[in-house]
């Protein structure tokens, strides 16, 4: 064996994909995504839906009417959607996996959004 085979370490491949993920997504928080897809990865074990229940909050342009993209998503997406409790974002709660997550945050007016996820669906 070489020296560089015995010291091999996964860790810059996971940074280059952390990287690849961020430079893709840069509004949407990584680690979440990251998150998400381990979830889906080890949902698909067991019984059930094979996606994470995510908590998304969306913080768009200043001066966006948030009761209108509350009404815009409604009528796309069947999850819950609803005004954050200090009215300036957008709360998105449902099943959801990262092409529904891309799919939720593909507004050109959104800012950033972080959230939590959790393999739980109740």
């Amino acid at each position: 064996m070489t020296e560089q085979t015995t010291t091999s370490s996964v860790l810059p491949y996971f940074e280059q994909f952390y990287e690849q993920v961020k430079a893709i997504h840069p509004k949407i928080d990584t680690e979440l995504l990251i998150k998400v897809m381990l979830f889906e990865i080890n949902l698909k074990k067991y019984v059930g839906p094979n996606i994470p229940h995510v908590h998304l909050d969306v913080t768009y342009e200043a001066g966006v009417d948030l009761k209108q993209k509350q009404e815009e998503a409604r009528d796309k997406f069947p999850i819950e959607i609803s005004t954050n409790k200090w009215g300036d974002g957008v709360i998105f709660s449902g099943l959801m996996g990262v092409k529904h997550i891309e799919k939720v945050t593909a507004d050109p007016q959104i800012v950033k959004v972080t959230g939590v996820a959790t393999p739980r669906h109740n």
